[in-house]
């Protein structure tokens, strides 16, 4: 009799082992398919995040651009104005430049 009931109890161990293999089984196959389902919901968020960055990086420097052309733009307008105004007053921007350069002429002696 004390055979049987360890028998019983050495076949009822057996199937709760069984059982738990079982279960820690699923139990990796779940913890494997969430860190593949986090994984893979990382990857998304990094490569969203990316394209953003991207998209405004070129946002950007299409501004800068723009601000570089206008910039250019003003500077040959501004160098166009002073020699029209050269060739349509030449004795006055003469008698200008003559001024100009006699007061830095001046302010240079001063510190040496």
């Amino acid at each position: 009799m004390a055979d049987t009931d360890l028998d019983k109890e050495l076949t009822a161990l057996k199937k709760e082992l069984a059982k738990l293999q079982s279960d820690v089984g699923k139990l990796a196959d779940d913890s494997g398919k969430a860190a593949k389902q986090a994984s893979d919901t990382a990857r998304e968020a990094t490569t969203a995040a990316v394209e953003r960055l991207e998209a405004e990086a070129q946002k950007l420097m299409d501004s800068l651009q723009q601000a570089g052309t206008s910039a250019v733009k003003t500077g040959e307008d501004a160098v166009h104005n002073v020699q029209d105004t050269i060739q349509e007053r030449p004795l006055v921007s003469a008698a200008a430049a003559l001024g100009i350069g006699f007061v830095l002429g001046m302010l240079i002696n001063r510190r040496s």
